[in-house]
């Protein structure tokens, strides 16, 4: 795997330094979603230390002050289409055309699926994934008429390998990985011969393993070596350097998350031993019963 690690990655530069552009921190504008906490938060940091004058944030819990003059929030429920639309006619109006738009919010609810309600399932798979289709689909045409755009999609290594109790999260995941895959290819590349092509869009899937931030901060991660937690900070300004750099594909943090989509080729006996050796199923089953004790506890205190 090393020496096709390396050549991937060899072939992967020279493909996208076939048709870079750096971003332009005066005129592009940025959108995040999910922009108040965790990854989205520290994004909009790093483009405010890199003097970009526009970041569009959308989120629900948005802050009483601004840290900066460049930073416009908007209460947006992305699984809301219409909510969407809507704010997109005024930031059209009122700031201009959104070039980089950052897929980046998310949920989890970490049960079984049989103690799952159907409003849980529904309320993950539409803030994880249909929103993407609601968010491009709306964006989107603006960036392919201005022949100028970056479209991020903030993935997870559970999106190759999901655990157990994590269902609705995990199948999300996988639907970004594929929808990032076919919207890629629906747009183009540099090395189409189509004139009709919409190479001059970027499209970057990230997917990372597990983040120091609050949605899963009660897992514990059985190897830290092997499967060591990122800090948000440090992928942010990945993430910012590559689009800088414009970077197309696919980025995989840490490490082993590169074996990963290989890794589901295996037969299944050797799947399920590795799976038992990570502890990967057994760290989310005791997640899982951490979270109903507080539950209730909360719903003791409240009676």
């Amino acid at each position: 795997m090393g020496p096709f690690s390396r050549f991937n990655e060899l072939i992967t530069g020279i493909l996208n330094s076939l048709n870079t552009k750096a971003l332009d921190p005066n005129h592009d504008i940025i959108l995040i979603t999910g922009g108040c906490s965790g990854l989205g938060s520290e994004l909009v940091k790093e483009f405010v230390k890199r003097k970009f004058l526009k970041i569009i944030v959308f989120d629900l819990n948005l802050p009483k002050h601004s840290q900066s003059s460049a930073i416009h929030y908007y209460n947006c429920d992305v699984s809301n289409s219409k909510r969407i639309q809507e704010l997109h006619k005024d930031i059209k109006r009122n700031l201009g055309i959104v070039t980089v738009v950052i897929n980046n919010a998310g949920i989890t609810i970490g049960k079984p699926l049989l103690e799952m309600s159907f409003e849980e399932v529904e309320l993950v798979i539409k803030v994880n994934l249909l929103s993407n289709f609601y968010i491009n689909k709306t964006f989107l045409p603006d960036m392919i008429n201005l022949k100028r755009g970056y479209i991020v999609t903030i993935a997870s290594v559970l999106g190759y390998m999901s655990p157990a109790n994590l269902t609705a999260y995990g199948a999300s995941k996988s639907g970004l990985i594929a929808f990032h895959e076919s919207l890629t290819h629906e747009l183009g590349s540099p090395l189409d011969m189509d004139k009709n092509s919409n190479e001059s869009i970027r499209t970057l899937l990230i997917s990372p393993g597990q983040l120091r931030t609050s949605m899963f901060s009660e897992v514990r991660t059985p190897s830290t070596m092997l499967a060591p937690v990122l800090e948000p900070s440090w992928l942010a300004q990945k993430i910012i350097d590559a689009i800088e750099y414009g970077t197309r594909g696919e980025l995989i943090f840490p490490m082993y998350g590169n074996f990963l989509p290989l890794f589901r080729s295996l037969p299944w006996p050797i799947t399920h031993f590795v799976r038992l050796l990570s502890g990967m199923d057994q760290s989310m089953r005791r997640w899982n019963s951490r979270v109903l004790e507080n539950e209730n506890l909360e719903n003791s205190d409240n009676t």
